[in-house]
């Protein structure tokens, strides 16, 4: 049986620790994707809400605006 080499088992570690810190970072991409993906479909939502007000109640919101 061959001896290995004094190199492999650091460099094997080395690639462990790597792979391990590439996946937590890819997990936290995507939770950070997930939530930007909620925030633009409340955002998108609320427009929606918004654009159902009646005139009356936009003009109202308006003039508050204006106000201050």
């Amino acid at each position: 049986m061959e001896e290995m080499s004094a190199t492999i088992v650091p460099l094997g570690s080395l690639a462990l620790i790597f792979a391990v810190i590439s996946i937590l970072v890819f997990l936290r991409k995507a939770s950070i994707a997930r939530q930007a993906d909620e925030s633009i479909k409340n955002r998108m939502e609320a427009k929606r809400n918004e654009k159902t007000e009646s005139l009356e109640e936009q003009k109202k919101r308006l003039e508050l605006l204006l106000k201050k």
